[in-house]
């Protein structure tokens, strides 16, 4: 019996009035996924941008070295603003003069600054069984598959809104605090190599009441699993009465 177990064990029989019936040890299987996806960062734009764009919008000005007269703003810090607007799509140069695009214009109005998108990706994990994605570590599972286990989910099945779902508790954005940032949008998304977990399974008896239960620690999420545990006594309690509560 290893420390986990032992642990386990030790709290499960901390009640007197509790008594283990049989344990066992199983694997999960888990989907594992590689997501990529775009995100940006919004935040307040600053008065030099906003400045800028303004001057864009009503006069025809085609260098940073006209601009820097006007606002009697250092050239250097003029082009590398205009640099910035230029990536992110906010301005263009035609016929020799800057003016602002549709982006332009929208990020005027309201005053939010959108920075180019970037790259990014995350791993997540899907469990078939609970029917949603979960969070913890992964190891390689010990012991036979759950013998309730649901087959595997094909990519192609999940919608965008459940990518987004997934990523969420990673932290990946942030909709709180002067700088936001959002995800984008999904753009691939690749199964990797199954996985499984480790899953201590105990069935347990409460004579005060007679009642009979299981309780299953999932060693990725870290905690008990209610949903596991609610699988198994639907299906095995009334077996359960009759092997484990003979007269």
């Amino acid at each position: 019996m290893d420390g986990l177990e032992k642990k386990l064990h030790h709290e499960l029989l901390r009640d007197p009035n509790v008594k283990l019936l049989d344990s066992s040890k199983w694997s999960l299987p888990i989907q594992t996924f590689d997501v990529e996806f775009e995100t940006v960062k919004r935040n307040q734009m600053d008065i030099l941008m906003k400045m800028l764009l303004i001057a864009f919008k009503t006069s025809g000005f085609g260098s940073a070295e006209e601009v820097s007269s006007m606002l009697v703003v250092e050239p250097l810090f003029i082009e590398d603003m205009i640099n910035r607007m230029s990536r992110a799509g906010m301005i263009v140069k035609s016929d020799g003069v800057y003016s602002l695009t549709a982006s332009g214009h929208q990020q005027l109005d309201t005053g939010i600054y959108v920075q180019p998108p970037e790259q990014e990706e995350a791993t997540v994990y899907y469990s078939p069984t609970h029917e949603t994605f979960l969070t913890g570590e992964t190891a390689e599972g010990e012991g036979e598959s759950y013998r309730y286990a649901k087959d595997v989910r094909k990519t192609v099945t999940f919608s965008d809104g459940e990518w987004r779902q997934a990523l969420e508790p990673l932290g990946v954005a942030n909709a709180e605090g002067s700088v936001q940032k959002v995800i984008e949008k999904i753009t691939a998304v690749n199964e990797l190599e199954k996985a499984s977990v480790t899953c201590y399974e105990y069935r347990l008896h409460q004579p005060a009441d007679d009642r009979l239960y299981a309780r299953v620690w999932n060693t990725m999420t870290g905690e008990w699993d209610e949903t596991l545990e609610a699988q198994i006594i639907e299906r095995e309690i009334a077996e359960w009465r009759k092997n484990y509560l003979k007269k």
